[in-house]
């Protein structure tokens, strides 16, 4: 049996999330920087571990198939997370701002996953998976570690004009649907966008959305930079 979007299961694991947020933000501030950079790692690990053991899970299990390799956008943010873990790079920090932080909230918030029973693993491990993305983002963010800069938004801009066109006929090869490039989330705002535009129209809708979002996201920082 599955769950519905903003029931009583889907709310405790958005309250979960939350507190996870807050609680390691505020532990992760009150750490020096060897013990920040431990966190750090120790997060990018677990995603990278998690993600092999859900792999393996499926495979003993019979049901792992090409449409579960680490191709989406938080499948992605794995090794970016990593990345950064170990380098701090502003660039790669950046991304996990403005892509993969609204991504992995996307995901809690529009849970494709709703199919799948409460207790299982699968749906376990794609809270937890998704929750310490955003955990680990938020962190690095409310410490400083990651300055959100709207002159580094085109390393963004050209990971997805790179990444994008790799994936699209990759999915219509293999019959996936990694970054929801060829059919919208269900219970997700890329449905109406379905319904706007078309498909595949909704990605105009997509870009247009992410460019809003981006305004958003940036506005408080624009306005940090000119007071500065």
């Amino acid at each position: 049996m599955g769950f519905t979007l903003y029931g009583p299961y889907h709310i405790s694991w958005l309250v979960i999330s939350l507190l996870s947020v807050l609680l390691t933000s505020k532990f992760f501030l009150g750490l020096n920087d060897k013990g920040k950079r431990i966190l750090q790692l120790s997060l990018g690990w677990f995603l990278l571990f998690f993600e092999l053991y859900k792999d393996i899970y499926l495979m003993f299990r019979g049901e792992f198939n090409i449409g579960y390799l680490p191709l989406d956008l938080c499948g992605m943010a794995i090794f970016a997370i990593l990345y950064h873990a170990y380098t701090n790079n502003p660039f790669v920090g950046e991304m996990l701002y403005n892509l993969f932080l609204p991504g992995a909230i996307a995901a809690l918030l529009f849970s494709n996953w709703t199919h799948r029973s409460m207790f299982e693993f699968m749906s376990f491990f794609s809270f937890i998976f998704h929750i310490v993305i955003v955990v680990y983002c938020i962190m690095v963010l409310r410490s400083g570690i990651i300055r959100p800069h709207v002159k580094r938004i085109w390393s963004s801009v050209l990971f997805l004009a790179i990444v994008a066109p790799i994936i699209y006929p990759l999915n219509k090869l293999w019959d996936t649907n990694y970054l929801f490039l060829n059919v919208p989330s269900p219970g997700s705002p890329l449905v109406p966008l379905e319904k706007i535009f078309g498909n595949p129209g909704y990605l105009f809708g997509l870009a247009l959305l992410i460019a809003i979002i981006w305004i958003i996201m940036y506005l408080p920082w624009y306005h940090k930079s000119k007071n500065a």
